[in-house]
């Protein structure tokens, strides 16, 4: 099985933000790409774990052209953006100055055709955690920018679906066991899984070549990058 853990890679990082980053996609960034990270997957461009400095920040800044997911891990972030909240958590037509995103819930913006300015904020004292995933938008896309929070469940959560590309996390306890997608890319991001001879720590991108695992701690989260129609765990 082929793996990649985040220990292997150097951290870096901008503003109040320090990271590793496991994919950079060349058809994006060319001769900047990272030469230990992994190459996208469908419309999977950049995935970085990353924690917050106490009361550091990303900085207001814009995107053209992305679709960004946020997972936040530890801890909360402040987030101020110019999107519109779509379905999710938060609802309506306004564009919101501030919204409150905690460990255990995803930010989904969509860039539209008009892109967005954003700014993530660690309120506290203590470090928090995310991991940040950029995906290329679909071909058919809206022309207004929209954002979304979506709590995760036991079990399986989509939180992201284009054209030709999913965004699932699976989230389970100790001593269940599923199934692997035959295609796809797997980043495990909170606990620790046994897949066959593999022990899987946190922190770890990987391409399934065993069609089981089981989670070997409580509270084991799992991001599962896809097609739609793969078959994923659960």
């Amino acid at each position: 099985m082929k793996l990649l853990n985040y220990d292997q890679l150097d951290i870096v990082g901008f503003a109040g933000v320090r990271e590793r980053v496991l994919v950079m996609d060349s058809r994006v960034f060319g001769y900047r790409r990272h030469e230990d990270a992994w190459e996208g997957y469908g419309q999977l461009t950049y995935l970085a774990h990353a924690y917050f400095k106490p009361g550091g920040s990303t900085g207001r800044h814009h995107h053209n052209d992305v679709d960004i997911v946020s997972i936040v891990t530890r801890g909360r972030l402040h987030h101020e953006g110019t999107a519109r909240y779509s379905s999710g958590s938060m609802t309506g037509e306004r564009i919101e100055p501030m919204a409150e995103i905690l460990e255990g819930q995803v930010m989904v913006q969509r860039s539209g055709q008009s892109g967005f300015m954003h700014n993530e904020i660690n309120p506290d004292d203590d470090i928090a955690g995310m991991v940040q995933i950029w995906l290329a938008p679909s071909e058919s896309v809206c022309e207004q920018a929209s954002q979304r929070v979506i709590e995760i469940s036991h079990g399986a959560t989509t939180v992201y679906t284009g054209g030709d590309t999913e965004l699932v996390i699976h989230r389970f306890d100790k001593g269940e066991v599923f199934a692997l997608p035959e295609k796809g890319l797997c980043y495990l991001y909170q606990g620790e899984l046994s897949a066959g001879e593999n022990t899987i720590r946190r922190g770890t991108l990987f391409r399934p070549d065993t069609s089981q695992c089981m989670a070997s701690t409580d509270n084991t989260c799992l991001l599962v990058v896809g097609p739609p129609s793969a078959k994923t765990p659960g």
